[in-house]
């Protein structure tokens, strides 16, 4: 697809060391999802959803080089430069709303990432795994667009023919200490979110570092750290642990 504001974003958002970008079709992929997570919910006007995600070292060696990692955020740092896209799209004209990635959150993100061409779900572990960086891949946010302004958008699933769980001998299965797998998707979240919320499995997930795919683009310490630290507090705000117990549902999913 040629598309020069297409091709304006793809730069702006590659400087950021956001090396994913991906379109789909609302309407399509609203078809496939239940009413409560579909991209239409969240913006009426959407024709069009554009799929922002990092794979590899690549951002955190961008993030590195012009911050300490010390006192890391990459988060914030992702933000703004989504921001900065979002900007640009206005100056052209081009209405959207974002939604950063959160699980749980409003959008299944690794469906969003699957359709998206970005990998496919694993049928066993959940996780989104990509051709080359497997699980070491992560989705920042969706843009939801107003209309389609780069065009008819073709299906760009790649999850057809894509299928990296077949004949592996699942290793994430018995890496998880909660056992919040049991060889299906989805996964348990809520059993994943009590273990971790008691102290557990503090520096990484266990699962995402058995996965024999994409290993040598595994994160750096530094990273996956940070990227496991940080997940913390939302599933505990989606689930409702700690001081978030004392927090009606819908009113966590707005805050």
């Amino acid at each position: 697809m040629h598309s020069p504001l297409l091709a304006e974003v793809r730069r702006h958002a590659e400087s950021a060391g956001i090396n994913l970008v991906g379109l789909v079709d609302a309407e399509r992929f609203d078809g496939s999802q239940e009413k409560e997570f579909r991209a239409s919910r969240l913006a009426p006007k959407c024709g069009t959803i554009v799929v922002l995600g990092t794979a590899g070292r690549a951002f955190w060696q961008h993030y590195s080089a012009a911050h300490d990692p010390a006192n890391a955020d990459p988060c914030r740092y992702a933000r703004e430069a989504v921001r900065a896209i979002e900007r640009r799209l206005a100056v052209a004209g081009v209405g959207c709303s974002c939604v950063p990635a959160a699980c749980p959150g409003p959008i299944r993100f690794a469906r969003l990432g699957e359709a998206a061409g970005f990998g496919s779900v694993s049928p066993v572990s959940g996780l989104l795994l990509h051709p080359q960086f497997g699980p070491w891949l992560r989705v920042r946010a969706a843009l939801l667009v107003d209309g389609r302004p780069f065009g008819e958008i073709p299906d760009a699933s790649i999850s057809d023919r894509f299928h990296p769980c077949c004949g592996c001998s699942k290793p994430c299965l018995d890496a998880c200490p909660a056992a919040v797998h049991d060889g299906t998707d989805p996964r348990d979240l809520a059993r994943c979110a009590t273990h971790r919320h008691a102290g557990n499995c503090e520096f990484e997930c266990r699962v995402r570092s058995a996965c024999p795919l994409g290993a040598e683009h595994r994160d750096v310490a530094a990273e996956n750290a940070h990227r496991h630290g940080h997940a913390l507090p939302t599933l505990r705000r989606g689930f409702g642990l700690g001081v978030w117990r004392f927090v009606p549902a819908f009113l966590r999913r707005r805050l």
